[in-house]
């Protein structure tokens, strides 16, 4: 007996209907808007808990932080003295202690600190590295919220956040990430992303624990004497840089230890040496400091140096530049056992020596009259201009600075 008939059942393709398919459709829909907003959520909440986070530090430095008012006289014949006011910025590393850059402050007459609180004091320099670009103040009769001081030295990719103060006194902050770090013997500098406003050099730049890993040094180019651009000058800056925490310590510990900066002497007068540059429009390329005069006794004698010595390497680091050897050589610092390189009738010649100390915390290769004196603020002391040029590979150091006559004593 057959039972009973049956339908066949529909299959699925044109026309046909599937039960439950929209229903299904609708659900995973459903299913990826959820999944979107809630990835939107987590991204708005990451975004907000960064925020918080700069905000948080922001509010627990401030306090740390100073403007820096430097005054200095400018006389031009025939006309009567004026004073001008320079602006930077300071952080305290101690309670009595406010660190800024030596351009701030080189030249300066009188030195004001103006806290968050708007309390202003004068304050005078007890401590200044113009090769580092350093410099210590001392506030009279201030108690400051010191910051702590990074046990890390800052690496390609670090986040920062840049404090500082503006010529008109308004705080500024702003976020970046360690964009480049440039090593030479003896010191380094950080290029940084961080956007870089007039009166930030001599600011912090903070890690993420808000602990500060450098001190802002502004945008870097050649420093010029106080009043010679004035208003020019006060344009948002380029590229910003920052000197890392482990010069500052160097810088303050030396001052702890010895009561005064001591730099490194080599014992010699040199002068730049190109190669090129005798055809039209060919260019010249530095090869190293051309040994001018040695100091008897000095820790180049000792080493066997002579007058038309050619210097091509410095710790393992080519010379380029009688400047920046000069400044290794400052750096080092006193009883520094150094390796040299150097070239005497095309023979290579090397040895080791260790370096004497250097009469005054200013060499003789910074020294300039006091109304030509860094501005400070926008650019840095001595050669640092040309680590800058250096690390933003824009071109090669002081490429456009011309032979010059004088000698580099070091």
């Amino acid at each position: 007996m057959l039972g009973p008939s049956r339908s066949p059942r529909p299959l699925a393709g044109r026309g046909a209907r599937v039960p439950g398919l929209r229903r299904v459709l609708a659900g995973l829909l459903a299913l990826s808007a959820l999944a979107c907003a809630s990835g939107v959520a987590r991204a708005q909440s990451t975004l907000s808990a960064i925020e918080d986070d700069v905000e948080r530090i922001a509010r627990r430095a401030r306090p740390c932080m100073v403007t820096v008012i430097v005054q200095r006289s400018i006389v031009n014949p025939g006309q009567p003295r004026r004073t001008l006011n320079r602006v930077g910025s300071g952080v305290a590393v101690s309670t009595d202690g406010v660190l800024t850059t030596a351009s701030v402050v080189v030249g300066a007459e009188r030195v004001y600190v103006v806290t968050d609180n708007q309390l202003q004091v004068e304050a005078r320099v007890v401590g200044l590295d113009p090769v580092r670009n350093l410099a210590l103040l001392k506030p009279e009769g201030l108690e400051l919220a010191s910051l702590p001081l990074a046990s890390r030295a800052g690496e390609s990719g670090d986040w920062v956040i840049a404090m500082g103060y503006s010529y008109r006194g308004s705080p500024t902050q702003s976020v970046g990430t360690v964009a480049l770090r440039f090593d030479e013997p003896g010191t380094s500098l950080l290029q940084l992303t961080n956007e870089v406003q007039p009166g930030n050099s001599g600011g912090a730049a903070l890690n993420s624990h808000g602990e500060l890993m450098g001190l802002v040094q502004g945008e870097l180019g050649v420093p010029e004497a106080p009043g010679h651009r004035e208003r020019g000058e006060r344009r948002p800056g380029g590229m910003s840089f920052a000197i890392p925490i482990d010069d500052i310590v160097p810088f303050l510990d030396g001052l702890a230890k010895y009561g005064r900066v001591r730099h490194g002497l080599f014992g010699v007068s040199t002068r730049g040496a190109f190669a090129g540059g005798d055809a039209p429009g060919s260019e010249r390329v530095p090869i190293g400091a051309l040994v001018e005069a040695v100091q008897p006794g000095g820790a180049a004698a000792r080493l066997g140096l002579r007058k038309g010595d050619l210097i091509v390497a410095f710790e393992r680091e080519r010379v380029e530049y009688p400047e920046q050897l000069a400044r290794w050589v400052a750096v080092a610092g006193p009883g520094a056992d150094v390796s040299v390189v150097w070239v005497r009738d095309e023979i290579k010649h090397e040895g080791r020596t260790r370096l004497d100390e250097a009469p005054s915390p200013i060499p003789d290769w910074m020294r300039v009259e006091p109304a030509s004196m860094p501005a400070g603020g926008a650019g840095p002391a001595g050669d640092a201009g040309n680590r800058g040029r250096r690390v933003s590979r824009v071109a090669a150091e002081r490429a456009e600075r011309p032979e010059s006559p004088d000698s580099t004593s070091h």
